[in-house]
């Protein structure tokens, strides 16, 4: 029989060395579905860029992903084994990026570490020192999980993700902070996430965004970004200002520079 019900969307964030694990989330998903869904008239849908996302000219490919289909999403879980992933110019992997943006918005990250065996022959160290780099900047916004295997994955997921929906179901449902509140954990989470690295914001002017400015430790490259760039520093700001019309060339010579 139909029923109403209030539809909420959890976006999966990981690199492609979890495939597996990334299939038990969804699984995870529609089991407490099939459990609580009518009870509760909540309905819980499962978002992956390979599902739900499609071809687009125009932009860098993570902002694409970003406006069709991390903006709309209310909860992510986040997942890494010994990959971060691929520098998107702006952060140091698409699902790190997604994942600054929830927390900046103030919505819930569930983060999650696999600490399953793997031949060391097929590790990227220079991948797997990044991840651990993240995962320590990551420790003092909250709670993180790791896992040994899928099924202790699994378990633990179903446990947890039901506390959190538990949440709605007592009348506390996920909602944005106030802009206070959003200040406050953007200024946090870049302090956090950006110290020692080169990162691409936005600037925003008479509420609209004509600019960007790259940030961080520029010294190695400035001389480029002034003479091949056209960029200006910009001292109030604490950055090189650029128009946001070259905003993915600069991109992508930092993904390939920085």
């Amino acid at each position: 029989m139909a029923f109403q019900a209030t539809v909420y969307r959890i976006l999966i964030a990981s690199p492609g060395d979890v495939g597996t694990e990334r299939e038990l989330i969804s699984d995870v998903i529609y089991e407490w579905n099939a459990l609580q869904a009518s009870r509760a008239n909540i309905v819980v849908l499962p978002v992956k860029w390979e599902t739900h996302s499609a071809p687009l000219l125009g932009d860098r490919p993570q902002e694409i992903i970003n406006k069709q289909l991390v903006q709309d999403c209310d909860l992510l879980v986040g997942l890494f084994w010994t990959r971060i992933g691929t520098h998107t110019g702006v952060s140091e992997s698409g699902t790190v990026e997604e994942i600054e943006h929830f927390i900046e918005q103030g919505k819930p990250v569930m983060l999650y570490f696999s600490s399953k065996p793997i031949d060391p022959t097929k590790i990227d160290i220079g991948q797997y020192q990044k991840l651990d780099a993240f995962r320590s900047k990551m420790r003092p916004l909250g709670l993180i999980e790791s896992y040994e295997n899928e099924a202790d994955f699994k378990e633990k997921l179903s446990r947890q993700l039901t506390i959190n929906m538990q949440r709605i179901l007592d009348g506390q449902p996920m909602k944005p902070p106030t802009k206070q509140e959003q200040a406050e954990q953007a200024e946090a989470v870049k302090s956090l996430m950006k110290k020692d690295s080169i990162y691409i914001e936005d600037y925003e002017k008479d509420g609209k965004i004509k600019s960007f400015l790259v940030k961080g430790d520029t010294i190695k490259i400035k001389d480029k970004l002034s003479k091949e760039f056209n960029g200006k520093w910009n001292s109030s700001l604490g950055g090189w200002i650029f128009p946001i019309t070259r905003k993915i060339e600069v991109a992508e010579f930092l993904k390939k520079n920085a």
